[in-house]
Parts: structure tokens; sequence; C-alpha cells
């Protein structure tokens, strides 16, 4: 038993030496793509373009989340759990292309938001708020009776799900 626990630690020192390098190692720059360009050009900095921010009522102990795009076409996620405690901030970038298609497709939108008369009275303690150019545009509640015009709502809805398939093909 001795001598098949010792040579199972060779086995596995020897595959641990041949195993690639770590990505982490500052010895190679990570290479350009179009999902991540060199330098600079993708740095979570300047005007936010849009922001996806999952919210809870003051005091009901929920998660919360806010997604933020950037003109650079960079992007973060940061997340917080019912106790408040940071997660570790996600980051990606936009392919120059996409970026610049999701400011296409939020453009010319008129963030009409109407109000019916007579609306369910449910309650949640979670909302979204969603910003565009830093401003909030519309705040999206159960049962809040709120409304967004169609053509912003096809907009929103576009965008969100552009910003949500380039969340899930991130590591």
């Amino acid at each position: 038993m001795q001598h098949a626990l010792t040579l199972l630690a060779v086995v596995a020192l020897a595959a641990s030496a041949s195993a690639a390098p770590d990505k982490a190692t500052p010895d190679k720059a990570e290479p350009a793509s179009p999902r991540r360009p060199p330098g600079d050009a993708c740095r979570p900095t300047g005007a936010v373009v849009f922001e996806i921010d999952h919210r809870a009522d003051p005091g009901a102990k929920l998660a919360t989340s806010a997604i933020k795009v950037f003109g650079t076409g960079a992007w973060t996620r940061d997340e917080t759990d019912a106790d408040g405690k940071a997660a570790t901030q996600r980051t990606g970038c936009f392919a120059k292309a996409d970026a610049k298609q999701l400011e296409t497709t939020l453009a010319g939108a008129t963030w009409k938001v109407t109000t019916a008369r007579i609306h369910c009275m449910a309650r949640s303690a979670t909302f979204t708020v969603f910003q565009v150019g830093g401003k909030p545009v519309y705040t999206q509640r159960l049962c809040s009776g709120d409304a967004l015009d169609a053509q912003s709502q096809k907009k929103l809805d576009a965008a969100v799900a552009q910003v949500e398939t380039e969340l899930a093909r991130a590591p």
C-alpha cells in the first residue's frame, strides 16, 4: 500500500512538471484577439454606455449585481451576496464591432414610460434598473404597472440579449 502511494505521488509530480505553464505567468502577454484588444484598448474606464442593475429593496437581504458596458467595449460584473459581501469582479471585452452594435441598438430609443391605471398588487423585493449613457431610463419591477413604449422595449430587449450572450461566453 505504501509503495502504491509513493508511486502515485511520483506520477503526480511528473505530470505537474510536464504540464503547460500557467497562463497567469507574466513572461508572455496574452495575444490580441477580436474579443480582447491589445493594451489599453479595452479598459473599464470612461463613459458607461449601458448598465443593468439587479437591485433589492433595502433590508431584503438578497443578492444583487451590476453589469456595466463602457465605451471602450470593456464590461464589468459586480455581485454581492445576500449578506452584502462582494464577490470577485468579472471583466471582459466586447469585440469592437459588437460594442458599436450595442450603441447603435440603444440609439434612438425614446424611453417613454407609461403607467397603467390598474395593475396587480403583487410585490417583489427585487427589481432591475436599466441605465443608458449614465442615466436611468427604465425600472422593471413586478406589477409596477410601468411599461416602456414598444420601440424602446424592443431596443432594450436586444441590448440585454447581446450583453447576456457576451457574458455567457466569457471565461
